[in-house]
């Protein structure tokens, strides 16, 4: 079985027959709808509030993923003047 990211369910037959509204519950309670076909997660809509919190998320990730790889490469790194630029 699948695991289900989202409090809150939808079925793709009633996201076809009301799209706006799931939408708008989307929006309203700012917490992901899992869309299910055949009871297991097809897909997922988030607002763009939440999208937006989300992306943020995975940049400061890779920040700071990138920042933990430099630092582990600073005995490396070697002292200069800034004349000799």
């Amino acid at each position: 079985m699948d695991a289900i990211f989202a409090e809150h369910t939808i079925g793709v037959t009633e996201l076809r027959e009301s799209p706006s509204r799931v939408l708008k519950q989307a929006e309203e309670t700012d917490e992901a709808v899992a869309i299910l076909n055949h009871n297991r997660p097809a897909g997922y809509i988030v607002s763009p509030r939440m999208m937006h919190a989300m992306l943020d998320a995975i940049a400061d990730r890779v920040a700071g993923d990138r920042a933990a790889s430099r630092l582990s490469t600073l005995n490396l790194a070697r002292r200069i003047d800034i004349d000799d630029l």
